[in-house]
């Protein structure tokens, strides 16, 4: 006979649910710290499997915010790489790093390439190089499409994805394991991925200047902001990076607006280079002649910290150079989210160091894994710049003390998320 009650029919079935409850509980918890461990191309493969993964790839999605660096050739300074100009080559690598490395969507590419890799481009051509001077008429009918830089990367980033290309005759890359190279007389190129920030925390707003555009002297603080990548009035402004290829660009009046609406209170850095490419598919679908280009940084102060040291032309010594890096590491880069830009002549290259990466290197030993990217130009746009530090700031910066040569300047970017 039976004793129980229905009370402890109740207590079974509660058990039962509990039980259930927690081992649905501890699958969805196991699933996800997997999931957590998973390339960004590998959640969304299995976003596909069932609506609860598609639900947990897309909140593993948006808590991805990583900052990504990547070397073309991947060691372009060995004696024994060869870098290849065939598109099946490239878009080998680049699959396979967003395969097996990329861990959050990229929705800007700053692209920096030497001039040597971006003069070539890349070339789809299933049997022969391509072609010289020399070649025979016949040959070439074998090459079938030529890809520039941005073009070449493009094709593996969603349409979302901004790519800002930059080649000049040297470049500063690093690898994904945030080794970094000085690279000159090599072909290569450098890549800095950037995740979506919202723009009170990081907003990053490329622009052109087309090669028409006229700054009115009283431009406005909005129409300076809309001017420059249409960056929302009410977000301040904190850290603008130009590149000119033209040295009249009516470019440079930007910076005098700049001072005059942020005096004292914003990064300003920038490089003459050779060639800029600006590709946003999603605004214009042909690109436009330009004088300059480049990138606005918003955020909170309180979260974003931006630093800025200028290497003048009598600092040249490592012990010089590193004693300069150190007034920067009041931004504890080691507990934050972070990626540098450099921006040196092209008369401190390879040369001027007997063939050593000593600038870089320098960095690199004080910030080992703070993602560096950059080139070497024909002159430099930048200043000393160290909020919130216990440094002694300079004076309050004009226009034309921005302008520099012989140097390099060191922006470090920093983000507590």
């Amino acid at each position: 006979m039976d004793e129980r009650t229905s009370e402890d029919d109740d207590k079974v079935k509660c058990a039962m649910l509990l039980s259930s409850y927690e081992f649905l509980t501890s699958v969805y918890d196991i699933t996800r710290a997997i999931f957590r461990h998973l390339p960004i191309r590998s959640v969304d493969s299995c976003s596909l499997v069932c609506q609860s993964w598609a639900h947990m790839s897309r909140l593993t999605k948006s808590h991805r915010q990583t900052i990504h660096a990547l070397t073309y050739p991947s060691n372009p300074l060995s004696s024994t790489t060869i870098c290849s100009n065939k598109i099946d080559d490239f878009d080998q690598f680049i699959i396979s790093y967003i395969n097996n490395h990329l861990w959050s969507i990229p929705t800007f590419a700053l692209v920096v390439s030497t001039n040597i890799l971006a003069n070539k481009g890349f070339y789809s051509s299933p049997n022969s190089p391509p072609p010289s001077k020399h070649s025979e008429a016949g040959n070439l009918t074998r090459i079938t499409t030529r890809f520039d830089v941005s073009q070449a990367l493009q094709r593996h980033l969603n349409k979302s994805c901004k790519i800002l290309m930059i080649a000049a005759d040297g470049i500063i890359a690093s690898t994904e394991n945030n080794q970094s190279n000085e690279i000159q007389s090599n072909d290569a190129i450098g890549i800095l991925f950037l995740p979506h920030f919202a723009p009170e925390i990081l907003g990053v707003y490329p622009f052109e200047v087309p090669s028409s555009a006229q700054i009115s002297s009283d431009m406005s603080r909005s129409e300076l902001h809309r001017f420059l990548g249409s960056v929302p009035n009410d977000v301040p402004i904190r850290c603008v990076i130009f590149f000119f290829v033209q040295r009249q660009s009516n470019a440079v009046d930007c910076i005098k607006k700049l001072l005059e609406h942020y005096p004292s209170e914003i990064a300003i850095i920038g490089s003459f280079v050779d060639q800029i490419n600006y590709d946003d598919r999603q605004i214009h679908p042909t690109r436009i002649s330009c004088d300059a280009c480049g990138i606005v940084i918003t955020g909170d102060k309180k979260r974003l910290h931006i630093g800025e040291i200028l290497l003048e032309s009598d600092i040249r010594t490592r012990e010089q150079i590193s004693d300069k890096f150190k007034k920067l590491k009041y931004l504890d880069t080691n507990e934050y989210l972070s990626f540098a830009i450099q921006i040196s002549c092209i008369a401190r290259g390879e040369d001027y160091y007997n063939d050593e990466n000593v600038e870089c290197s320098e960095f690199r030993k004080l910030f080992p894994n703070t993602p560096l990217i950059g080139v070497f130009g024909n002159g430099e746009l930048g200043h000393d710049f160290l909020p919130n530090s216990n440094q002694k700031i300079t004076k309050q910066q004009t226009g034309k003390d921005l302008f520099r040569g012989y140097s390099s300047v060191f922006t470090l970017i920093s983000l507590h998320l």
